[in-house]
């Protein structure tokens, strides 16, 4: 699951959904970790992961 490079906001989007899919092992202990540490559905969990995830390889920051 190669992300693709870019900063353009389409790019971040791709980015995210292909996240969303199917988390790897690896990401699916870190998911149950963030889930309960937070109190949050695994799902949230998951969608929080892939934002930070995708803005983190575009560079960016996540806006408040």
């Amino acid at each position: 699951m190669p992300l693709k490079k870019g900063k353009s906001q389409k790019t971040i989007s791709k980015n995210i959904k292909e996240l969303m899919k199917k988390p790897s092992k690896a990401r699916s202990k870190g998911l149950a970790t963030l889930a309960k540490k937070q109190g949050i559905s695994r799902k949230e969990a998951q969608r929080k992961q892939a934002v930070a995830i995708a803005l983190s390889s575009a560079g960016k920051k996540r806006k408040k």
